[in-house]
């Protein structure tokens, strides 16, 4: 913008600044593109499902309960009052607004969607209590042509489905079992609906599918560049900024004022105080009228009304001070007041700035609370001044021969929000899809920008918890990216993702493709790979997840065996118990670390593949507050063993931060009494053919002492797959470990089961190569670099009687 080419983005803007905040990391601009998805299945019998319709045509909503009835399902008019309001359904299937966007009708979402809202209310409690994973399902049907707007055939016809879409995204947060899916087809398909409907019903996965030209596709992120520089602004040059009196708006508003030396005209709901005041406004005078709201409490006002009084006086006063601070450094910035959700207020103010080329709809409401606390006003506020204003601001522009038109997105649109923000998340991805329905109608380019929380800048009512989603953006670098979109032109939506944080959502791992575009992937995508099919989930609690093995894709099945059989090696079995206590440790900024598993106990039995060659294993993870520390209980068992089969068992132990478990922290190892079968053969029990996990040679350095050096075992060689998960646990080491102590013992055809190992206490990721010292006699298994010395892990097991 004559945010001139040749002058570089500023490093420090006089702004507000999170340089050298622990909390923010660099974010990575994403386009999603439109990919091929899998077939679905055919639709399966519905019997026992309690399913609601509701949204669309009469004649829509009446043909799609047929078509779920005649599949078994108890099918209800989700428009009605039920008979019994207690009996709620497990599926809502919610045709939102099968009809023609019409750009001059405001709120022609508000009665479609605060229905939705109301049946969702309805099955709070039970929903919000439901642990058993795929019995809930919410399934939105949205109209922009099949291709969420992304294909160039896309009609486009209603972008307010986007609304559905973003709330059905953030389900999730306060529904943990609940699935969702978003079906986007076009307007002239909906005949189309009973089958598309009962099939997508029958699986699960992807959350955005969209239905044209015969098949079924989804969206994936791909990490991008912007586009060259090509736009110029300069003082002739006027920019309208919505809601830019505070926060990122006026961060952006300052920049562009002054690289550019344009008029940049920021706005706000409320009227300012005469300007000959504006001295007067200090934060002594803030301070005595915080007091003398307060004193109005003996007048009858309410502590909520004086707090919201208090919020208006800290805004004004925030105005005033950016304001008279960029006149100060001589930029042209100016206020305008303007309720954008009054067409006629944005009319007139529109009209008043003839030199327009640029604008950016910045404005918005974020009103966080859970869903029985959120009334219809709030949400129909939230939407309105994203949505309805964006239609009010785009008409009245429509015609202007604009250089660009920027919408302030968010990622709680296209990755779903935090708790309380179901209305929020649905308004951005409504704005994102509005810009591809406005990119349509106009010459000049429309961008969406979705962006992460800002540091310490913008509508964050609870920062610190935002930090669980994913880590702050510093605010010189979404400056930078903001230029750089602006100055490019862009059109469509783009989205500024930074590492996601341990809040991660099982509808998440599942329902977005997780590809090495989204920054932290590594740390990331090990903890999806090894999820499993979930069964039952409660967040921090519990997750039970059924687990496949197969050695087509699973390596290191076929390298161990038992009794001759295929076998699961137990390095990967421990790696899979911590990947999923992952799921289960409780959110916060700093993730807690594991630092040992404990009390191992694995029957080699268990670990013996299926008849059709696969190792099917059901995973319970439990985590509790055990003595000031967090600790997962885990347990294995055979998917079709009875219960009182085998069982795998131990306990993961976690500190905070770096915190290191003192080593050791119990009585010694040798003083544990031993309690282990025996299985008598005269044939090797188990056998390590070392193809997969690296296998070393042991050697004793002296009596009672062993040691061997271990190569570090890479990824592609355990799993058979496109992108292999990186190891939390050192498995060829714990591997090695596990073959010596499993040895027969010296003159009895014996292997001890089940495995039993006391602790395995975790210091750091395995080297390229590691040393392992074993004291025999107390059965302790050092494990270290053998470049460095440094610690990797320490295994401690109950001593034999033999001292092997």
């Amino acid at each position: 913008m004559s945010l001139l080419t040749d002058v570089p983005p500023p490093t420090r803007p006089d702004t507000p600044d999170a340089a050298g905040d622990s909390t923010t990391r660099p974010v990575r601009r994403v386009l999603w593109h439109l990919t091929p998805a899998a077939q679905q299945p055919a639709a399966r019998p519905l019997a026992g499902r309690r399913i609601a319709v509701i949204g669309g045509t009469a004649q829509d909503a009446e043909r799609v309960r047929a078509g779920l009835r005649r599949l078994g399902a108890d099918v209800e008019d989700g428009h009605r009052t039920p008979p019994h309001p207690d009996q709620v359904p497990d599926t809502i299937v919610d045709l939102t607004l099968a009809e023609p966007y019409a750009p001059d009708t405001a709120g022609q979402w508000r009665h479609a969607l605060l229905r939705t809202f109301a049946l969702l209310r309805r099955c709070y409690r039970q929903w919000s209590e439901e642990e058993t994973a795929g019995r809930l399902c919410y399934l939105a049907v949205t109209y922009l042509g099949g291709g969420m707007g992304r294909h160039p055939d896309d009609d486009l016809a209603q972008p307010l489905g986007g609304l559905w879409a973003g709330l059905a995204k953030t389900l999730h947060r306060e529904f943990p079992a609940c699935a969702a899916r978003v079906v986007d087809i076009a307007l002239g398909d909906r005949g189309r609906l009973p089958d598309l409907v009962a099939a997508e019903l029958a699986t699960s996965g992807l959350i955005e599918i969209g239905h044209r030209d015969g098949r079924r596709w989804t969206l994936t992120p791909y990490a991008t560049e912007p586009g060259t520089p090509d736009l110029h602004w300069g003082p002739t040059d006027t920019v309208l900024i919505s809601g830019g009196g505070r926060g990122i708006g006026m961060a952006l508003a300052r920049q562009i004022a002054r690289e550019s030396g344009a008029r940049v005209v920021v706005t706000g709901r409320a009227a300012l105080p005469p300007e000959e005041t504006w001295p007067e406004l200090t934060p002594e005078a803030l301070d005595a009228h915080r007091t003398a709201l307060w004193a109005r409490r003996g007048d009858g006002r309410t502590v909520t009304a004086i707090r919201a009084d208090i919020a208006r006086a800290e805004q004004t006063w925030d105005v005033v001070a950016n304001l008279r601070d960029a006149r100060a450094h001589g930029l042209r910035v100016e206020y305008r007041r303007c309720d954008f959700t009054d067409p006629e207020q944005v009319r007139e103010l529109v009209a008043g700035l003839p030199q327009l080329t640029g604008v950016v709809h910045n404005a918005g409401v974020d009103r966080p609370t859970r869903l029985p606390g959120k009334s219809d006003n709030d949400i129909a506020d939230v939407v309105a001044t994203k949505v309805d204003a964006f239609g009010h601001l785009f008409q009245a522009v429509r015609d202007r021969d604009l250089k660009v038109f920027c919408t302030v997105g968010s990622l709680t649109g296209r990755l779903g929000g935090m708790v309380g923000q179901f209305d929020y998340a649905a308004a951005n991805e409504c704005l994102a899809r509005l810009g591809y329905w406005a990119q349509r109608q106009v010459r000049f380019p429309v961008m969406t920008l979705a962006w992460p929380t800002w540091a310490r800048l913008g509508l964050i009512a609870n920062f610190r918890a935002s930090l669980r989603y994913m880590a702050a953006m510093d605010v010189a670098e979404g400056l930078g990216h903001w230029r750089a979109e602006l100055l490019a032109g862009t059109s469509g939506e783009v989205s500024f993702v930074g590492p996601l944080g341990p809040a991660l959502g099982l509808t998440q791992a599942v329902g977005h493709p997780l590809t090495p575009a989204l920054p932290g992937f590594a740390a990331t995508w090990p903890k999806a790979f090894h999820l499993g099919t979930p069964e039952r989930y409660r967040p921090h609690r519990r997750l039970v997840s059924r687990l496949e093995f197969d050695p087509a894709t699973t390596c290191a099945v076929g390298d161990f065996t038992v009794h001759g059989d295929p076998a699961l090696p137990v390095g990967l079995l421990l790696e899979s118990a911590v990947r999923g206590a992952e799921w289960v440790v409780p959110e916060q900024p700093g993730p807690r670390r594991l630092a040992a598993v404990e009390d191992v106990s694995v029957p080699w039995n268990l670990l013996r593949r299926g008849a059709d060659g696969t190792v099917r294993l059901r995973r319970d993870v439990r985590g509790t507050e055990r003595e000031g520390r967090w600790t997962v209980d885990v347990t294995f068992r055979a998917v079709t063993a009875p219960a009182d089969g085998p069982v795998a068992r131990m306990r993961l132990v976690y500190t905070d931060g770096d915190t290191a478990l003192a080593d050791p922290a119990r009585p010694a190892a040798a003083a544990r009494p031993v309690r282990e079968g025996t299985l008598f053969t005269s044939d090797p029990v188990l056998n390590w053919r070392g193809l997969a996990v690296p296998m070393a040679t042991w050697r004793a350095e002296s009596p009672g002492r062993l040691v061997a050096d271990v190569p570090r075992c890479r990824p592609a060689d355990l799993w058979a797959v496109p992108r292999p998960p990186t190891c939390a646990v050192p498995v060829a080491e714990i591997e090695n470990v596990v073959r010596a102590v499993s040895t027969r013992l010296p003159g009895l055809p014996s292997t001890p089961d089940p495995l039993t190992l006391s602790r395995v206490v975790l210091h750091g990721p395995a080297p390229e190569r590691t040393r392992v010292i074993a004291d025999t006699a107390l059965g302790v298994w050092r494990i270290t670099d053998a470049r460095t010395g440094a610690p990797v892990a320490v295994v401690h097991r109950p001593a034999h009687p033999t001292g092997r």
